[in-house]
């Protein structure tokens, strides 16, 4: 229990938020106590890079510092902000003040300006790099996606320290908060499960998620000093959190090495409750987030990295407990549209788009999608591509919801990219779905989450609506596919419809065919028959790269573009980790454009170009070996 070094708490970055673990915001409800006492309800969408928060009645409202309240909002002149009116929201009447019973729904900033808040906040939280900190988020973001990448099973423990204050204690009970997050059969507060229960359905009893409850600690400070809304929520939070860190080890002598740590020997499940509700403003004070713990805690050899912190209010529900350990146990990024331009694809399919916040599934969440099961090692997952399978079954088969287990149809030319195939029935786990029938999910780690047109998962949906990318909902009955529907190069959608059917992102046909789906059941048969596509579009490129070495390609030099995309995919040795670069000569100089660098050889590269000179660098990472280079433009 003796901490390992002052030293060793360390800030590792300016940032202080992880990229891709914001948690979601659906018609949330929320009270805030203005600076008179006055209580007002104020209803919040969007997410913690950012959001629009309304009154009851569809006004827009911001936080005023100068007022320390929250004030009626209007648009800036330049259309590029919500700023201030200078009038608190108030619902009492005053002398020679008509009280607002009937609002009109207030116009907000548009999708281009919210999409620009977002890509600026996401920046902001990964901070000003010099050139030997980028090195270093480099060096993280591999690691980040390698995480990714790990399966992760058998028994994993977090910790979760349960916090009130002088002026406020806690009412619901350390036993409560046991029971919420290990017991096996649990229904406490309208929960369908413990959140342990929801990680062993999920996992196929592949992962035992448990925590380790605290006693109560209790602040040095009233409750309002953590919750002061003149702050943002990673200020005052990290003090109240490092406090408690503090007293465990020095006050409880509790082993941080009882915790299941990943492989850079940080905490995998840091979780942190305290009592009451928030008490601040949006992304303020105490209000509820994941973020990074800087300067990190290290005791008995183990040391910090994210954490999630929310209030207990006066009851639980596991659905954002659970989303938010899907960033932190598994590595899962979100699978929403971050800037509001749509509903994202996924939507309410999954955990870790909205298939855990909802009125019912906020208490029994969706399972994640067959990919993240996939990755985690819960699913035995069978090839049908016979280009990457000799014995990839085909004809007539079938697949039973729930069973972790998956079918895939992989790229050969880009193994990141695949469809996966698993029948969804309305029972078990599923009972929160929206729909029953044949589930398709689009897989590309190169894809943005952010871009609805080109994400990291696309759900095929079945009534080739498109709904959610539309921002018409976020899923319904029609999505999945059922007897009436049909998979292939040219179904469900029409391509003006913007969705990619069975091709693969750069175009190519997959070869890939689904059809003869059986009725919604528990269990749904289809028929896979592979066509052979044509051999893949565009210019070839091969050599051998030494560890660390680069090459330039075409042939070591540059080629002229008129404009539009550029696609490269790159497929080197599995031994290796090849990394794929996109330059363009801007300035009298070569600039980076875009970027692939998962952990791997396999990268893609997808870039829309304007007129000019471009260049492709290979470059490798780690290790050696050859590599195809296929460019499409």
């Amino acid at each position: 229990m003796k901490l390992t070094s002052a030293a060793m708490t360390v800030a590792l970055l300016t940032c202080t938020t992880l990229v891709n673990a914001a948690i979601p915001y659906q018609d949330k409800h929320y009270q805030f106590t203005q600076p008179d006492g006055e209580t007002i309800t104020l209803i919040l969408n969007g997410n913690n890079y950012f959001a629009q928060q309304r009154t009851v009645g569809g006004k827009l409202v911001v936080y005023d510092d100068a007022l320390r309240g929250m004030a009626y909002a209007q648009l800036s002149a330049d259309g590029e902000a919500l700023i201030s009116t200078g009038v608190l929201v108030s619902n009492r009447a005053k002398q020679g003040v008509k009280v607002r019973q009937s609002e009109d729904y207030q116009q907000g900033l548009s999708s281009a300006i919210i999409a620009k808040k977002v890509k600026t906040a996401q920046q902001s939280m990964l901070g000003l790099l010099s050139h030997d900190l980028a090195h270093r988020r480099h060096e993280e973001h591999k690691t980040e996606l390698t995480q990714l990448n790990t399966s992760i099973t058998g028994k994993v423990k977090g910790l979760t320290i349960i916090i009130d204050f002088p002026d406020e204690r806690g009412t619901i009970t350390k036993a409560q908060i046991e029971r919420f997050l290990n017991d096996e059969n649990y229904s406490e507060f309208g929960n369908a499960q413990s959140v342990r229960g929801y990680f062993t359905s999920v996992s196929g009893g592949k992962l035992d998620y448990t925590n380790t409850v605290t006693a109560y600690y209790t602040a040095k400070n009233n409750k309002a000093y953590y919750a002061d809304s003149s702050l943002s929520s990673t200020v005052r939070s990290q003090e109240l959190i490092k406090e408690a860190l503090n007293w465990l080890e020095f006050n409880q002598g509790f082993d941080f090495r009882s915790l299941t740590t990943n492989s850079s020997g940080q905490i995998r499940g840091l979780n942190i409750f305290y009592a009451g509700n928030s008490d601040s403003a949006w992304s303020k004070g105490l209000w509820p987030h994941m973020a990074r713990l800087s300067p990190r805690f290290c005791a008995d050899g183990v040391c910090t990295d994210r954490y999630q912190i929310t209030d207990m209010g006066d009851s639980l529900a596991i659905g954002t407990f659970v989303h938010e350990s899907g960033h932190l146990i598994t590595n899962w990024p979100d699978l929403y549209d971050y800037d509001g331009s749509s509903e994202g694809s996924v939507a309410s399919f999954g955990v870790m788009g909205f298939g855990a916040i909802g009125t019912s599934n906020r208490f029994e969440p969706t399972p994640p999608v067959a990919h993240f099961r996939a990755l985690a090692g819960w699913d035995n997952v069978i090839e049908l591509n016979p280009a990457l399978n000799s014995n990839a079954p085909s004809g007539q088969l079938s697949h039973i919801s729930g069973s972790n287990t998956s079918y895939k149809w992989s790229n050969p030319n880009n193994t990141n990219e695949a469809f996966y195939i698993e029948a969804i029935h309305q029972s078990g786990q599923h009972s929160q779905q929206l729909d029953s029938g044949l589930a398709i999910w689009h897989v590309d780690p190169a894809g943005n989450n952010s871009n609805e047109w080109y994400p990291y998962i696309q759900m095929e949906h079945g009534d080739a609506s498109r709904d959610p990318e539309n921002g018409r909902n976020r899923g319904d009955n029609g999505d999945l596919f059922n007897v009436a529907g049909e998979f292939s190069a040219t179904l469900p959608n029409a391509l003006a419809q913007r969705g990619t059917n069975a091709l693969w992102w750069n175009g190519d046909a997959s070869g890939l065919r689904i059809s003869n789906i059986s009725d919604p059941a528990a269990e749904i048969r289809f028929t896979v028959s592979a066509t052979l596509p044509p051999p893949p579009k565009g210019d070839i490129y091969s050599g051998y790269l030494a560890d660390k070495e680069q090459a330039i390609q075409p042939n070591g030099r540059w080629f002229q573009y008129n404009g539009g995309v550029i696609d490269a995919v790159l497929s080197g040795p599995a031994s290796a980790d090849f990394d794929l670069k996109l330059e363009a000569w801007k300035n009298g100089q070569w600039q980076q454009v875009a970027i692939s660098e998962t952990p791997s050889s396999q990268e893609t590269i997808r870039y829309t170009a304007s007129a000019g000179y471009y260049r492709i660098i290979i470059y490798s990472y780690r290790g050696a070996g050859d590599y195809r280079l296929t460019v499409q433009k």
